[in-house]
This record gives structure tokens, C-alpha cells and sequence, in this order.
């Protein structure tokens, strides 16, 4: 049996300008023997590889993240997939990929949009710089059956706010909120895993 394709981009950040981002080196507290603890991003490939095929492609700079090198070596991976793909996305990645189908036309059919606390604009903790998008624009009308939304109440980085502004734009979307998720970037996402198992 092929196996559903599935394109994930999780989160990197963005920052301001060249400066802030020194900044923000400065301020950083830096362990080289600190032992990462496990995201589900990096685990829900495992968790899906009997019926599904992930792609992660890597983007550029996960600390200083630029939309148009985000453009570049996203349209690499291009060549790669298949109509009927589910897509993914992650906080930044979420906002990326808004504003490219806003923009751009993708190149083979979509089944499913994933945007998980998905950024609109500039919060305490999160600075979009050029991934801001038109949010005035229309583009994403047309993909609002094929989106599928999740959100915390208390997300520290995407105010919860800002589903007031999905809502207004795309109502008829599949709305999935949760109470204690964070910024969903705990070890396991199984709400994730099961609702992908459901798509046909």
C-alpha cells in the first residue's frame, strides 16, 4: 500500500534585525552538555511510519529565520511531492506557509493543512519580520475546508487572540483548541497522531 505523504516544517524563530539577533546571542545562556529534552516533532515520524511517508525538510537559519531564504529552499523540495499531500506546520512554519499560498500557487493538490499555533502577528514573544503576511487577502479563502487548526489557551509565544482573527477569515475551518498544550512542544502530540489517522 503507497503510503500518504505528509510535508512537515516545525518552528524556528525570526527576529527584527541583524542587531536584535546579536542581541539576542548575548543573552543567551548556553550549556554545551545540556541534554535536549524530546519534542513529538521529532518522534511523530516514528509514530507514523506504517501508513504515512513525513517529509522535514530543514530550513535555513533556525535562529535568525528569513522568509525569503525560507522561499528558496522550500521550492527545492518541489520535485519531491505528490498530489493529495497533508501539510504540517509549526508556529513560524504555520505563518511561512500561510503567506507563501497567499502569494504563490502550489505546485500539486493539498488534502489537508495543518497549522499548529499558527502566528498572525507580533506578540511579547514572537517577531514574524518579513513573514508577515496580507491579512486582508482572500487567498486563503479557498483552502478553508482543507485546514485543520490547533491552539492553546495558554500558548506563551501565540496569543490566543489571535483565533479571533482565524475565525474572521476562515470560519469553516476544523477548529481544535486546547486548554494546557503551551506552545505544543511537549514530548508527545497524540490528539496529533490519532487525527491524522482519521484523514481518508
Amino acid at each position: 500500500m503507497k503510503k500518504q505523504q505528509i510535508l512537515f516544517i516545525n518552528w524556528w524563530e525570526s527576529r527584527e534585525n541583524y542587531k536584535n539577533y546579536i542581541e539576542y546571542l548575548e543573552k543567551l545562556e548556553y550549556n554545551p552538555f545540556e541534554i535536549k529534552a524530546m519534542k513529538w516533532r521529532y518522534t511523530f515520524t516514528e509514530d507514523l511510519w506504517e501508513k504515512f511517508f513525513v517529509l522535514n525538510p530543514q530550513m535555513p537559519n533556525k535562529d535568525f529565520a528569513s522568509y525569503d531564504e525560507w522561499k528558496i529552499m522550500f521550492e527545492k523540495t518541489f520535485k519531491y511531492l505528490e498530489d493529495n499531500i497533508i501539510l504540517i506546520w509549526h508556529s513560524l512554519g504555520a505563518t511561512f506557509l500561510t503567506k507563501y499560498l497567499i502569494e504563490n500557487n502550489f505546485p500539486v493538490s493539498i488534502k489537508k493543512i495543518i497549522l499548529i499555533a499558527w502566528a498572525t502577528k507580533d506578540s511579547k514573544n514572537e517577531v514574524l519580520w518579513d513573514f508577515t503576511f496580507d491579512k486582508t487577502s482572500k487567498e486563503l479563502k479557498k483552502y478553508e475546508n482543507k485546514i485543520i487548526l490547533y491552539h492553546s489557551k495558554d500558548d506563551p509565544v501565540v496569543p490566543f487572540y489571535d483565533l479571533n482573527y482565524y475565525k474572521q477569515i476562515i470560519p469553516n475551518a476544523e477548529y481544535n483548541i486546547f486548554e494546557n498544550k503551551g506552545h505544543f512542544i511537549e514530548e508527545k502530540f497524540p490528539e496529533l497522531i490519532e487525527r491524522l489517522k482519521e484523514i481518508k
